[in-house]
């Protein structure tokens, strides 16, 4: 990926300091890099850095970014109709036009770099909407049309416009603390995101309580003839000691979750109760399957939990509203071999409403795959270590029709001479290279 893609494929904070880096970026010879320390001031101070630490740094950016985007941003999905893909709501767009839309993981990087994005994650049956007139915004990937027929298909729900659940909340991934669940059936919901309290009724979030391992009181004791501050400091130690121990039990059992929801580790994925609301009659024979279902939660509205167990001790006792049970809206939670079972119960029931579901959506039986642009290959696999810009630029170079490749080989080994004569005497004499150092450089070699 060009050094130019890079920058794009950062989050907004680390793209500041990559621009910032690429802009003082050098060739060093490998024997000098210790002893040259660029840095911001002409003065030496805390914040200068050595070659070789720069040189690590911006590595660690690169391979940052291509971990947050392996893939090869140049083919909008467009042409390639209604696929399940992962999706991206532009907020800048939407304030612009008025109109709801979505874009594939290649324009969100070079059509919409600069924009207010969302991302959805996947979302079946889906048309990238990118320069079409829903958008009325280029699509630089196809010649910068911006005037093409968006498809009819797609469908659209709160979340292009950044709203997800039950409860509409705008979604802020530093605050947010709860579990999130992606509906995977989507008919009635279109494939929202929901919270894990509100999937159980609650109106706010509480945070799951931490198993208590139990204290010894007497342990606290101080032993005899051991004076009050050495007894305070060994109790500080015990404390840390139980924290570490804490932190280890958490990590053996996985992300606490509220009480009454299934650990997260237990389900493959979630259907919501709206979808199942909508399909009731399926659901309720589905639900009974062993093999298909890990379990059922019921969406009983409450204030917290303590008023949702009481609820469901009534409920079950019989003797709330009147002994009357009360049939709860409930959300399900399926096996991470579901499809298979699905297709087995498909095969072997005589019963006409689940063949008539599984018939309608076939995903449930059957893989449904999500396209992944291919990976970026102008990154080699085997030197993904050693992978940089340098490495980069050198692939660009080759690709290049002759003549003009051997002009950028000779503009660059210009460059890289007058560069290491620059820095040969900061590196002989052991001084700092200061930004006024390395702005008059390149303003001699413009001349």
């Amino acid at each position: 990926m060009a050094s130019d893609e890079v920058k794009k494929e950062l989050n907004q904070g680390s793209k500041e300091t990559k621009q910032d880096q690429t802009k003082n970026t050098t060739d060093v010879d490998s024997n000098q890099q210790s002893n040259i320390k660029p840095e911001l001031d002409s003065n030496p101070s805390s914040d200068s850095i050595t070659a070789q630490d720069y040189i690590s740094s911006q590595l660690e950016l690169e391979r940052e970014a291509k971990e947050l985007m392996p893939y090869d941003p140049n083919q909008c999905t467009y042409s390639m109709g209604a696929i399940r893909q992962q999706i991206y709501a532009c907020l800048t767009c939407l304030a612009k036009t008025g109109q709801t839309s979505g874009i594939c993981y290649s324009c969100s990087i070079q059509c919409h770099s600069d924009h207010e994005l969302v991302e959805l994650f996947t979302k079946r049956n889906f048309t990238c909407d990118c320069g079409t007139t829903k958008m009325n915004h280029p699509c630089y990937l196809r010649s910068k049309i911006f005037d093409d027929i968006p498809s009819s298909s797609n469908s659209y729900n709160q979340n292009f416009k950044g709203h997800f659940c039950d409860c509409k909340q705008l979604y802020n991934p530093i605050e947010e603390k709860s579990n999130m669940l992606q509906c995977i059936f989507g008919e009635t919901c279109q494939e929202d995101w929901f919270h894990d309290y509100c999937i159980m009724g609650l109106t706010h979030y509480e945070p799951p309580k931490q198993k208590d391992h139990g204290v010894n009181k007497l342990d606290q004791l101080g032993e005899p003839e051991i004076d009050a501050a050495t007894q305070n400091i060994k109790n500080e130690e015990d404390k840390k000691e139980e924290l570490m121990k804490n932190d280890q039990q958490e990590e053996e059992n996985g992300e606490p979750v509220l009480d009454g929801f299934p650990n997260l580790d237990d389900f493959d994925c979630y259907i919501c109760w709206k979808c199942i609301n909508k399909f009731k009659d399926f659901f309720d024979k589905i639900k009974q399957n062993n093999d298909i279902v890990v379990t059922t939660v019921q969406r009983i509205p409450s204030e917290n939990l303590q008023e949702r167990n009481s609820i469901i001790l009534q409920n079950q006792d019989g003797t709330f509203f009147k002994k009357r049970k009360i049939d709860y809206d409930y959300s399900i939670f399926l096996k991470t071999n579901y499809e298979e079972n699905f297709k087995t119960l498909y095969n072997t029931t005589n019963d006409t409403t689940i063949k008539k579901i599984l018939d309608e959506f076939q995903f449930l039986m059957n893989d449904d795959p999500i396209y992944e642009p291919p990976n970026d290959d102008e990154i080699d696999p085997e030197d993904d270590d050693n992978s940089s810009i340098y490495d980069l630029g050198a692939k660009a170079i080759n690709s290049l029709p002759r003549e003009q490749a051997i002009q950028g080989v000779q503009a660059f080994q210009d460059i890289k001479t007058k560069l290491k004569d620059f820095l040969a005497p900061f590196a002989q004499d052991g001084k700092i290279v200061g930004k006024d150092d390395v702005e008059n450089f390149f303003k001699n070699i413009q001349k």
